[in-house]
């Protein structure tokens, strides 16, 4: 019987263990995904491994200007949509015309109230941590 009851537990444990190294809940904070998220929107995200990002997905990524640097966000991460990825032409308003090899470009839903690559620049794919798969509660 303990021996079951040591089994049951170390299951539990590697299994709570998988989830956190697999997935990611993220916040959305402000306007700038409306009217797909809204802010306070909790989202479950699949950490990345070595897949490649696409277009059109929804990515969670550290924030590349540190808390307290002018036209940053509070947070550590941010959420965006990719817009174009290496190769692509770069977005609309974007110094250079075509995303490097290695960065995604990003950019909010709401592009008027959006800190996104038209401010950060091109995001190393190396920041992206995970690519959102549903809001929590839909």
């Amino acid at each position: 019987m303990l021996i079951a009851a040591a089994a049951v537990l170390a299951l539990a444990g590697a299994g709570a263990l998988w989830i956190r190294t697999a997935v990611l809940v993220a916040v959305v904070r402000g306007p700038s995904m409306q009217p797909t998220y809204r802010d306070g929107d909790r989202l479950i995200a699949r950490r990345r491994r070595t897949a490649t990002p696409r277009r059109g997905d929804v990515v969670v990524f550290r924030n590349p200007r540190p808390h307290g640097v002018p036209g940053s966000s509070d947070g550590p991460v941010l959420v965006k949509r990719i817009a174009a990825v290496a190769d692509d032409a770069a977005p609309d308003g974007m110094a250079a015309a075509v995303v490097p090899h290695g960065h995604v470009a990003v950019l909010g839903d709401n592009r008027a109230q959006s800190l996104d690559s038209r401010h950060l620049g091109f995001i190393p794919i190396t920041h992206i941590l995970a690519t959102v798969v549903r809001r929590i509660g839909d």
